[in-house]
């Protein structure tokens, strides 16, 4: 539909940079595109099945952050991380957490999710401005 079409291409504009529901449902509107709140809502979990976008929390008590992520292939397949300070969404690609992955499967039995397992932290770029 047009209203997808219009989402999908105000969420790709964001590229890499964390957003809320509300920043996106404001930027449409400030820039006189209509999309209800429940129609946003409604996308914003088609696009995360589908792939498009990941979802997660900084804080348990906060609204759901999203990122898009569809520029990346396989993202189910590495571990991500996520700065509590600028709230950005790292891939990480690291033989040592591959490592522990396999060490779970092997050694107790249970495969980790890593579509939901998030490493929450602090990045380089918040560290070095001292945030």
């Amino acid at each position: 539909t047009k209203q997808r079409d219009t989402l999908l291409d105000a969420i790709i504009s964001y590229d890499e940079v964390p957003f809320t529901a509300d920043q996106l449902l404001l930027d449409l509107m400030n820039s006189k595109e209509k999309v209800s709140k429940a129609t946003l809502y409604r996308n914003l979990d088609k696009f995360e099945q589908e792939g498009l976008l990941r979802k997660y929390f900084i804080q348990p008590q906060e609204g759901a952050m999203y990122q898009y992520i569809g520029n990346h292939q396989n993202c189910e397949e590495h571990y991500h991380s996520v700065c509590y300070h600028c709230g950005r969404l790292f891939h990480v690609k690291c033989s040592i957490v591959d490592d522990l992955q396999s060490h779970f499967m092997d050694d107790h039995n249970f495969k980790i999710d890593l579509h939901r397992t998030l490493l929450y932290g602090i990045c380089d770029g918040c560290q070095t401005v001292g945030a």
